[in-house]
């Protein structure tokens, strides 16, 4: 807690004496009721609390302590959920905080054998790492789920359930002598109980714990929690910090009246922290951290350890929550054998100070095999006083751990407030604490890194070599790489795990998200984790080989990407995955609108997503009244609707847009439309095999669209849910992508997308192959049916579009004029001299009218591919690199395979613009089980070019 202020407040005789007969009827002080007013309060406001703002690691870690004023005089410390519940001589958040921004990164994991209430595990999820909470108490277990704990819908049903229930046995509550029946086993065995608890409390207390007894999971452990609560202010107990009996009358009901109101103060608690939490993982574990057993935690796991162990001869945790711990169902002498620094052992056993220091060693001894070499420990630990006499416990400390293979680089001093609730005396209590901060020294073997373990293609492999020496400075020959690049190393796609010193492997990020956490040892790659896999769309490249060049261009994370033709928005989200700040556009009106749903959806809350597809499946399960309405789609599509859908099925399509309408708004009613549009070609008289839009055999009558629909939702949901339960591990910030619709061929896309010149830090595209792959009209019925756009209004966005196969009779004799004749100097040589030998080759020829139109639609795609190069040029800054996944095509005239080198010249129009080729590799890429796959482009290039001049 922070320093306390008395606060005074005037009534009038009458009012006062009314409050004390209240409060004296349920059991509570007046100042323990005020508190737990401000807690209601405190509960039900906005609060503040240090943010999440994007940190920058100091070069020098520990100097950089030097610059915290570690008294937080000022500070709110009961922010979120820290005070959801008493527990002695915590330290405040801000600590923690401060240390856990300075020498940890991301995703690395935080160890608290200490852990108490859970203040470390809480501030490290909080800043976006994971945790692992040890206590010997087996209330801080307790205590610490709670803390973090995510309220979904199920867990609000039951506890809105067991209110209800709690509320009727408080309007009836037990009889104090009657016959306890069922409840007789939660009565714990405490001694001399009728000293401590009034007979009523007893059965009333029993109650409750039986009861929660039929809860589950996050529910259960908030019931018990609050039953936790007010067992002391059930009790005899004189008060929090005074062990002496006090009884006093109890009314019946008194207790049950007591727990409902910190029930709901407690589930208020949880749900106001819930989107400070929302991601995090942490593990509370009760267990004696003098038994870092390598079952408990693995050798050289840990990235940072942040405690503060007991001070010794100061407290007793087990006398403090002694009659918490027996109504939890645990006995308090078991954890007091055992508990270290406790007063009352050096009373009874004449312990001394060197016995605290002997006791706290073993924990240290673990700290150094768990933690990773090069990690932090820091320690907040006060000087112990033990008969009379003061006791350098830091200090000691530091030089007990340098025989354990830890060194100290700091030792810092922090001022006490003068209040502090506890059982210790005045002369026992410290004015000041230090903060103690160890390191386990880096050997000389490097960590390494490791191979996945699914089969890598020739071009993976040599991708793998390039991010990892562009990112980690890796040894290609060994896969080595200095230590201090390990956080680094975890945004790796080709390496999938890494090795340290003694064994232990730390999956990176890509494994993760491919396989989970645990994840499946056999190692398979899915190219469809988090969102990547909402809807099917053609020529996109697999997010393995985005992630992989966004890092071999070694970008730091921060870094600003863009994608002019970011299609369903692979780049996107992968720049989104790796903590880039990543822009897309598209012209096609679908493709931003996959792109924009499959990353917007990411930053929802989860309850709000899994709300809508309960009710989605509400509605739609079972017998669905569905009215023959086509008024979802402009009347002026109703037509070509009724053309490609049979009457029943378009309905049904009606009937689903509506309940996604009526229920949604914003990102949600995007992802939602998303999962619609990905199952319209199915139930369409559409072959959904064909990359042509050609007609099925067979029309479709009729068809389960309800039961598709739901199905592409819970397949989404599936991988949503994946990705929220292991995204705490992701080691970068999640910045939200920006996805427009517009014509990348002009600046004002790029001016919505608040991207100015010198702005871009890389730019990663697949350009549309010229005319490769007709997208509008591939995707025609879910621009029909989401956009209502109908054939003539598809006719000019076709069109418009770069490598469009379409083209009028004018423009292609005008575009045939300029290649005879070329006059702007836009393109280079190279190109011009391929259009008019091509262009010749033709005219020599009979061919039909698609190869005639093919010179002016490659000048038409050649001229749109140098307008949107000349844009990304313009936005790159000096150095910045340029990334173009590209592929050549062939046509064939009079008889012969005529090449078209659309690699070639587009580097050739790169280069034109100013830019310098750095690299061009092969990459192989596979084809979907499609009709017409055997025309597809099979190999690519990857050109990499670099923007010329000064930073």
């Amino acid at each position: 807690m922070g320093d306390r202020e008395r606060v005074v407040v005037e009534t009038d005789a009458t009012r006062k004496r009314a409050l004390a007969d209240l409060l004296r009827d349920r059991g509570v002080t007046v100042s323990d009721w005020f508190e737990e007013q401000l807690d209601l309060l405190i509960a039900e406001t906005p609060r503040t609390y240090p943010d999440g703002e994007v940190e920058v690691p100091p070069a020098d870690p520990v100097a950089s302590l030097q610059d915290v004023d570690w008294a937080f005089s000022s500070a709110d410390t009961t922010y979120l959920s820290h005070d959801i519940h008493p527990y002695p001589a915590k330290f405040i958040p801000q600590i923690p905080a401060a240390l856990i921004r300075r020498l940890s990164r991301r995703g690395d994991l935080v160890l608290d054998p200490f852990g108490g209430s859970g203040t470390t595990a809480l501030e490290a999820i909080r800043l976006g790492r994971r945790a692992l909470s040890i206590d010997a108490n087996p209330l801080a277990e307790l205590v610490g789920r709670v803390k973090i704990g995510r309220l979904d819908n199920a867990a609000s049903r039951q506890l809105n359930a067991f209110r209800t229930l709690m509320a009727g046995h408080a309007l009836s509550p037990p009889e104090a002598g009657g016959d306890p029946g069922s409840i007789a086993e939660f009565i714990p065995d405490v001694p001399n109980i009728e000293k401590w608890f009034a007979p009523s409390a007893v059965a009333e207390l029993a109650l409750i714990r039986a009861k929660s007894e039929n809860l589950d999971g996050l529910a259960r452990d908030i019931a018990r929690l609050a039953l936790s609560r007010i067992v002391v202010s059930a009790s005899f107990q004189d008060s929090e910090t005074r062990y002496a009996s006090k009884p006093r009358d109890v009314e019946p009901g008194a207790t049950l009246a007591m727990y409902i109101a910190a029930l709901d103060a407690t589930i208020r608690r949880v749900e106001h922290a819930e989107p400070a939490v929302r991601y995090g993982l942490a593990d509370f574990i009760t267990a004696n951290a003098q038994e870092l057993r390598s079952s408990l935690v693995p050798d050289s796991s840990v990235d940072l350890v942040v405690t503060s162990p007991p001070y010794g001869n100061a407290t007793d945790y087990h006398l403090y929550h002694r009659f918490r711990i027996f109504w939890l169902g645990f006995d308090p002498r078991d954890f007091g054998r055992i508990e270290i620094g406790s007063h009352l052992r050096h009373q009874r056993d004449g312990t001394g100070f060197e016995d605290y220091i002997r006791d706290l060693l073993p924990v240290f001894e673990g700290v150094g095999r768990v933690l990773k070499p090069g990690g932090f420990a820091a320690v907040v630990i006060g000087d112990s006083v033990y008969n009379g006499e003061a006791f350098a416990s830091a200090e000691s400390l530091s030089e007990g751990v340098s025989s354990l293979g830890l060194e100290t680089v700091e030792l810092l001093t922090r001022p006490l407030p003068e209040f502090r609730r506890s059982f210790s005396a005045a002369a026992r209590r410290a004015t000041e604490e230090k903060i103690l901060v160890l390191r386990r020294p880096v050997g000389r073997e490097r960590p390494r890194l490791v191979a996945p373990a699914y089969k890598l293609w020739p071009f993976e492999k040599d991708l793998r070599r390039r991010e990892a020496v562009a990112l980690v400075d890796c040894d290609p020959d060994d896969w080595s790489f200095p230590g201090q690049a390990a956080h680094i190393a975890k945004r790796l796609v080709f390496s999938h795990g890494i090795r340290y010193p003694g064994g232990f492997i730390a999956p990176t990020w890509q494994r993760i998200l491919e396989n989970g956490y645990s994840g499946d040892e056999s190692g398979r790659k899915d190219p469809k984790y988090a969102t990547h896999g909402i809807h099917r769309y053609k020529g996109k490249f697999y997010p393995q080989l985005a992630k992989s060049l966004l890092n071999s261009a070694g970008l730091d994370v921060g870094a600003t990407v863009l994608d002019p033709f970011c299609g369903s928005g692979t780049l996107v989200l992968e720049g989104h995955l790796s903590g880039l700040r990543a822009h897309g556009v598209d012209l096609n009106p679908l493709a931003a609108r996959i792109a924009s749903a499959k990353v917007g959806v990411l930053d929802l809350d989860p309850n709000h997503v899994l709300r809508a597809a309960e009710f989605l499946r509400a509605e739609l399960t079972g017998t669905v009244s569905c009215t023959g309405s086509m008024d979802q789609f402009p009347e002026a599509a109703h037509e070509e609707i009724e053309s490609w859908f049979a009457t029943p099925i378009a309905f049904k399509l009606n009937h689903v847009l509506s309940v996604i309408r009526a229920s949604s708004t914003g990102v949600l009613q995007e992802f939602l439309e998303v999962v619609f549009s990905s199952i319209v070609r199915d139930v369409s008289h559409q072959d959904p095999r064909d990359l042509r839009i050609r007609r099925r055999k067979e029309p479709l009558d009729d068809a389960d669209v309800f039961g598709a629909f739901l199905g592409a939702l819970d397949a989404q949901v599936e991988r949503l849910e994946d990705f929220w339960a292991i995204r705490g591990h992701c080691p970068t910030p999640l910045v939200r992508p920006t996805v427009v619709h517009g014509d990348a061929r002009e600046g004002r896309p790029f001016d919505k997308l608040g991207l100015r010149d010198r702005s871009v830090d890389c730019v990663l595209t697949s350009p549309p192959y010229a005319t490769a792959l007709p997208y509008i009209d591939t995707d025609r019925l879910s621009l029909l049916l989401l956009f209502g756009l109908t054939s003539s209004d598809r006719r000019p966005l076709e069109r418009d579009l770069t490598g469009s196969r379409e083209i009028t009779a004018s423009s292609r004799r005008a575009l045939e004029a300029e290649i005879r004749s070329p006059t702007s100097g836009a393109l280079p040589g190279s190109v011009e001299r391929f259009l008019i030998e091509l262009l010749v080759t033709t005219e020599k020829a009979e061919v039909g009218f698609r190869r005639q139109n093919r010179p002016s639609l490659l000048l038409r795609f050649f001229s749109d591919l140098s307008r949107v190069l000349a844009e990304s040029e313009r936005l790159l800054r000096p150095g910045g690199h340029l990334f173009m996944v590209i592929g050549d095509s062939s046509t064939r005239i009079a008889g012969e395979d005529i090449r078209i080198p659309t690699t070639d010249l587009s580097r050739d129009i790169a280069e034109h613009l100013g830019m310098r080729l750095v690299d061009e590799f092969s990459i192989d890429v596979t084809t979907e089980d499609m009709k017409h796959a055997k025309n597809s482009i099979t190999e690519n290039r990857v050109i990499r070019l670099v923007k010329e001049g000064r930073i």
